[in-house]
């Protein structure tokens, strides 16, 4: 759906005034500003990531924004989701998040769903909108979001975010991998969320601003990106971790086989947010003090940068980082498919994904260390 704008005069010198600082950057320009002006976002989730990333968008002159949330406001997410004061405590988070971006930018047409996102209301929702943004926190809506755009053929600007780690990407099946190609199924067992392991709320801030630049690029258009020398994180992982600070930047590849991306958009069959993760991967987080008990029964893989080494790694782990692990099919050598294989990181974030690609390639017993190698005896390193 396309907006129309008729501004008079004295409303082209106001957006002229407004958007100064964006219109005069060499890859922007006033054409640019038109094409954000016309363009529309879809945020999934107006939590901690969608809080800066919805802020971000409507002040950036995104045309129209669709935000939906079945949610209230508690008085615990004032934390990170600074889209919210305490006034509105117990308000519908999609009604009041739409109040304040209306206050922010008066010109932006915003659409708030105060209802949860499943398979009934995805296409409703997907269809009308150019680029969708993942605000949501856990595993089951995320493989429905990213299910629903494949289907539908929209971008999607991926986001996560636990303790002091981020994760961004942008998915696309039309111009590259999708987000099953990087978690192939829902991880078995329990995935702790914020609630349960934390999350620092500048982090939000950080990774919900981030997915707001690549919804903008993505509203521009890859070819206006490639003309301007723009490149979208499609295709790409992006993570950090704040507690040091280092970033890297992983290639996602394309999985030939991969049962979404490479399946006909009507042979996309899309399933609730809970009946989405009733199937188990294997991929099951075991604790240090029981990975300790594996040791010399199992083969552990170390997923993480060269760098990091540095602080200990488990006796006779292989040493693949995770890009390496991702793009490299000969990075594993002979390790049977049936070999129990233990994967590990600082944090547990990114062995999980590393995990959940072994079993796309056929491991049939992988687990990962839920903490990383920072809850690992000390006396064992």
């Amino acid at each position: 759906m396309m907006v129309i704008f008729k501004h008079s005069t004295r409303m082209t010198m106001n957006i002229n005034a407004r958007y100064a600082r964006q219109t005069v950057l060499a890859e922007l320009g006033e054409e640019g500003q038109k094409k954000l002006l016309t363009s529309s976002v879809l945020c999934i989730g107006a939590g901690g990531l969608g809080s800066p990333a919805l802020q971000y968008l409507a002040a950036a002159g995104i045309g129209r924004i669709g935000l939906v949330d079945d949610d209230t406001v508690d008085v615990s997410n004032l934390q990170r989701q600074v889209l919210f004061r305490e006034e509105d405590q117990g308000k519908p988070k999609a009604s009041a998040a739409a109040a304040a971006l209306s206050r922010l930018n008066s010109s932006c047409h915003v659409e708030p769903y105060h209802e949860r996102f499943q398979a009934s209301n995805a296409e409703r929702l997907v269809r009308n909108y150019d680029v969708i943004l993942d605000g949501t926190d856990n595993f089951a809506s995320k493989f429905l979001i990213n299910d629903a755009c494949m289907k539908y053929g929209k971008p999607l600007v991926y986001g996560s975010i636990l303790g002091f780690e981020a994760q961004v990407s942008v998915f696309w099946a039309k111009h590259g991998p999708c987000y099953r190609c990087l978690y192939p199924r829902p991880p078995g067992g329990h995935v702790p969320n914020c609630a349960e392991a934390g999350v620092i709320g500048a982090m939000a801030g950080i990774a919900g601003s981030v997915q707001a630049l690549e919804a903008v690029k993505m509203a521009l258009g890859l070819a206006w990106c490639k003309e301007k020398q723009l490149e979208p994180l499609l295709g790409r992982l992006w993570m950090l971790d704040a507690r040091t600070m280092q970033s890297r930047r992983l290639d996602v590849p394309k999985r030939p086989a991969c049962a979404i991306c490479s399946a006909r958009p009507e042979k996309i069959a899309l399933e609730d947010a809970g009946a989405a993760c009733t199937s188990k991967s294997g991929v099951r987080p075991v604790q240090a003090d029981e990975a300790v008990r594996m040791v010399g029964k199992a083969c552990f893989i170390d997923v993480r940068e060269t760098p990091e080494l540095a602080s200990g790694k488990v006796p006779e782990a292989l040493h693949i980082p995770l890009w390496t692990l991702l793009n490299d099919e000969g990075a594993l050598g002979d390790i049977s498919p049936k070999t129990p294989v233990i994967v590990y990181c600082q944090h547990g974030i990114r062995s999980l994904t590393a995990a959940s690609h072994l079993l796309a390639l056929g491991f049939t017993n992988v687990s990962h260390i839920a903490g990383g190698i920072v809850r690992w005896p000390a006396k064992l390193i």
